[in-house]
């Protein structure tokens, strides 16, 4: 169709659609005046639209999560949790879409985890929305390939219409946009979408709503094709669900920015308009930008039928002429001038993929592509001496590829290759694993009785044994000694450090009063700690590198700079370790053990760490959020520098967040955590003088997110909080109801413990942005954000306002400190609090509303537990032992925190605390209270993290 005619088309369309229902044939008849077929085929749209309701502009699971929704929103949230349907046992939710809801399930006739799409009840076999979940299932069935989400089985059971696919973990194409890949990467995303394609093609199906949400990439780089639910089946046998394309004829199908001219104007379509839409996907991957989309649909579909977009290389400067020409053959608006199959696109991209393969200047995947200047001309001579030298310089490279970097020698363990095998499997958290060099045992820590104990298991088997069942206190991060005769680990018994016990747990002794994360030299002599610990890196902590000698406890300091978790390498000659970088970023680093200037071996990705060689320690392992998911990465180091020969490769596993490796002695055994947490608001009505709920807690947030340290505003409408995700932290506000979720910061820096100026105009919480940790405010209405505190070194975080608005406390990880806000930052006096002694500093945390005492805990030292400190009398009570997030109630005398995930009470007089009763079966984390003392409102958090092994004895 003509663009201008259908431009005229749709402008009557939209002028139509704006009038009452009535009124519109009227209009429409008035405005096509003798053109029949204008009239026509306006009111064919405006039918189409009518019986669709709107849904076919949409992606289907999205339409139907809004009519569920706004018809019974407890029934969309809750309507089929922990219930069985057919096989599947439903675990929890996933999201919603255009059909339905989307839940994790338990296939327990064949123990595996599916994704299952359900159609709830109200809809009937004659339903439209039936017919497409039927084309759905069907399109998806008929194939078979590994980047098409697989369909496991379909049915009707109960009432209930279901699909049961395959469970795929990972980012959409949309989410990496925001944070593009390296080109090398988005050649093989946009190569294995056009693969899938091919196959989809060749047995008749055509997608028709290809875009970024619909293309999935997993943490291992596979992808997988999503949502056939508009798909057409081109060779259906007649009838049916397969024909239900053709029953709303002139509707237009898909969404606007991303289809073809030909299914833009609602003209007949084939295969090609998916590769109009792929290729668009890549040009939108390329450049950041879709040079269609507009602010409405007709200005869109106008943009679509008529506009060129701008080359790609505009944009980018990696973008080379030959993909530039691939892009305007794919966006060619004359469906017969552009690519006419699948395959063909591939072929393109191959030869652009391989050409940057074999090319030098591509030998970086990070982005630093610069074009090879053009060559000068030159007399004959001076091409033959020029060929001669490319010739030897052709050797040179050759020789060091195979020799000096060692590709030409033993290949690299295949972890593609290796079984997947999950050895720990109770509720609740197993981490640091340690695998004994001969592979055959594991140790790991765990806390199933409250605190954590070092246990050791054989691997496939199924009882663990605690081998510190006598130790109080916490003991953790177990690592087993070169010869496998002995177990390090760091323990928070009195002395509190470092301890070496046998293998079975024999014979503890201390060899280090301070130190985290043990590493043994290849000797057995000395140990690497750092002076402090993150479990999963968070806030820019100080941290130290040091080596112990575990029989005289020598002790040498090799860097300062915020260094955690070393690991020695297995010739002894470096130690490896993450440290967090003034920008906020964390990368990995290698060190001599005799000290001296570190070498940095990472330059991408927000969080690098965990870093662990490889037995023949050719290769460092690290964790790394580079790839989308927190998935494990590997560069081979010269033996000679230290230096990384060539760029980090992925080492695929099927879970998003992975951390805590481990080796055995062969190199053909790696033990590793997985690791899932979750949590989420609740709140319940108090009786504060009885100290106990009143009715049953209701949720304020939930599904799978993890949520922290809530606060109420002073009004008790509004909630703020921080919402955690893999890579970065954002500050949230919802009402109290948790609906209207609004985001206050949404970027890559973590920003964290957010708290309501008493006059509920402003937050106070602590940010990474500038670089390193410091106060930011923000109004509530997420207007004039801005920094208050510029520390020399350390970092300020932990805020809390003064009852009267007019002050600040806060900390730097050594020492707390008040900020009177009256004064610029140059101007300001901090007033300090004092310190208690034993190497320990006061950790405020909230104010009494008089604003006369302080509550917080002692930290980082030999004096530890809950203290009120007195602003008037300059001095410190202590309450208890207990180090948590304490804060006051409306009586100036009561705490409540919470503890091994209870809650607690305690009098700041009596020194007595009381667990409140019957509150919640999972555990409490953070606990607060309304400013009159009668909400209760805290968040339950669960984790999940089970120790896995990829195994390739076996293979």
């Amino acid at each position: 169709m003509d663009p201008e005619r259908w431009k005229k088309i749709d402008e009557l369309v939209d002028a139509a659609l704006d009038l009452p229902e009535a009124e519109r044939e009227g209009f429409v008849a008035e405005k096509s005046g003798d053109d029949l077929e204008l009239r026509q085929k306006a009111l064919e749209l405006i039918g189409a639209e009518k019986a669709s309701e709107n849904f076919l502009q949409n992606s289907a699971m999205n339409q139907m999560a809004r009519t569920i929704a706004e018809k019974d929103p407890a029934l969309f949230q809750n309507s089929l949790y922990n219930r069985t349907i057919g096989n599947y046992k439903i675990k929890k939710i996933l999201g919603f879409g255009g059909m339905g809801e989307v839940y994790l399930a338990q296939d327990q006739k064949l123990n595996r985890q599916v994704a299952l799409k359900i159609l709830p009840k109200e809809f009937h076999a004659d339903d439209e929305r039936v017919k497409r979940f039927e084309i759905e299932a069907r399109a998806i069935a008929v194939l078979n390939h590994p980047n098409i989400v697989t369909v496991y089985d379909f049915g009707h059971i109960e009432g209930v219409n279901y699909i049961a696919t395959e469970f795929v973990k990972g980012k959409t194409v949309r989410d990496l946009i925001g944070a593009p890949p390296a080109l090398k990467e988005i050649l093989s995303i946009i190569l294995q979408a056009a693969d899938a394609l091919t196959a989809a093609h060749e047995a008749g199906i055509i997608h028709r709503d290809i875009k970024p949400e619909n293309i999935m990439v997993r943490p291992d780089g596979y992808v997988k094709i999503l949502d056939f639910g508009l798909a057409k089946l081109t060779e259906n046998e007649g009838g049916g669900a397969g024909d239900f394309a053709a029953t709303l004829k002139g509707a237009v199908l898909g969404t606007p920015a991303y289809m073809s001219p030909e299914q833009a104007s609602g003209d007949q379509v084939d295969n090609r308009t998916d590769l109009w839409s792929i290729g668009l996907v890549f040009y939108e991957m390329l450049t950041g930008n879709n040079p269609f989309k507009r602010d409405g649909r007709q200005a869109t579909i106008h943009a679509v039928l008529t506009e060129a977009p701008l080359p790609a290389s505009n944009f980018n400067p990696e973008v080379t002429p030959e993909l530039d020409r691939i892009l305007t053959k794919a966006l060619e608006k004359d469906a017969d001038l552009s690519y006419q199959t699948a395959s063909d696109l591939r072929a393109d991209l191959k030869r652009v993929k391989r050409e940057i393969d074999s090319s030098p200047s591509w030998s970086r995947i990070s982005g630093d592509f610069q074009p090879p200047p053009a060559r000068p001309k030159a007399r004959n001579h001076l091409l033959f001496l020029g060929a001669l030298f490319s010739f030897f310089l052709l050797l040179g490279s050759i020789w060091f590829f195979y020799y000096r970097s060692g590709s030409g020698g033993e290949k690299p363990p295949d972890w593609t290759r290796a079984q997947n095998v999950r050895l720990s499997d109770r509720a609740g958290t197993e981490f640091y694993p340690s695998l004994a060099p001969d592979g055959k045992n594991y140790v790991f820590a765990s806390g199933p009785d409250g605190n954590l104990d070092i246990f050791s298991q054989r691997v496939g088997g199924k009882n663990p044994i605690n081998l510190t069942p006598d130790s109080p206190a916490d003991d953790s991060q177990p690592a087993f000694s070169p010869d496998g005769e002995q177990i390090a680990f760091r323990s928070d018994r009195k002395p509190d450090g470092i301890y070496v016990m046998g293998a079975s747990g024999e014979n503890s002794r201390l060899v280090a009063d301070f130190g985290f994360h043990p590493s043994w030299s290849p000797d057995g002599k000395w140990i690497a700690v750092s002076s402090n610990t993150q479990d999963i890196p968070a806030v820019r902590t100080p941290s130290s590198l040091w080596v112990v000698n575990i029989e005289t406890g020598d002790k040498r300091r090799l860097t300062e700079n915020f260094a955690m978790q070393p690991n020695w390498s297995p010739d002894g000659g470096r130690i490896a370790y993450w440290f967090t970088e003034s920008r906020g970023r964390r990368d990995v680093a290698i060190i001599s053990p005799e000290g001296g200037d570190p070498l940095v071996i990472t330059d991408t990705g927000n969080t690098n760490w965990n870093p662990v060689w490889s037995p023949d320690g050719k290769y460092l392992y690290f964790s790394s959020d580079r790839g989308g998911s927190m998935a494990f990465w590997r560069v081979r180091i010269d033996e000679e520098t230290g230096r990384p020969l060539g760029e980090p490769e992925v080492v695929p596993t099927p879970a998003k967040f992975n951390r805590h490796l481990s080796f055995s002695g062969d190199g053909k055994r790696l033990i590793y955590v997985q690791t899932e947490n979750q949590s989420n608001l609740k709140a319940v009505e108090f009786d504060p003088i009885g100290e106990k709920p009143v009715g049953d807690p209701v949720s304020i947030t939930d599904g799978n997110r993890e949520v922290g340290f809530p606060e109420l505003s002073p009004d008790g409408r509004m909630f703020v909080m921080n919402q955690i995700s893999q890579t970065q932290e954002d500050i949230v506000l919802l009402d109290r109801e948790g609906g209207n979720q609004r985001d206050l910061t949404s970027d890559k820096a973590f920003d964290r413990y957010p708290r309501w100026s008493p006059d509920g105009k402003k937050i106070v919480f602590a940010s990474d942005r500038s670089g390193k940790y410091e106060l930011w405010t923000i109004n509530s209405d997420g207007s004039g954000l801005k920094q208050i505190t510029f520390m020399k070194d350390l970092a300020a975080s932990i805020p809390a306002f003064s009852p009267d608005g007019r002050r600040i406390s806060f900390d730097n990880a050594r020492e707390s400190f008040i900020l009177d806000l009256s004064k610029e930052w140059n101007e300001s006096d901090l007033r300090k609090f004092p310190s208690p002694g034993g190497g320990s500093y006061f950790r405020a945390w909230d104010w009494s509303d008089d604003g006369q005492k302080v509550i917080g805990y002692f930290e980082g030292g030999r004096v530890r537990g809950m203290a009120v400190y007195s602003l008037a009398e300059d001095r410190y009570e202590k309450i208890n032992e207990i180090k948590y997030f304490p804060f006051w109630l409306p009586d100036r005398r009561r705490i409540i925190y919470a503890r091994g995930g209870q809650v607690f009470i305690a009098d700041t007089d009596t020194k007595k605390e009381r667990r409140i009763e019957a509150l919640s079966d999972e555990p409490v984390r953070h606990v607060r209270l309304s400013r009159d003392g009668r909400l209760l409102y805290y968040t339950v958090f669960n984790s999940e993290s089970d120790i896995w092994m990829l195994d390739l004895r076996e293979n």
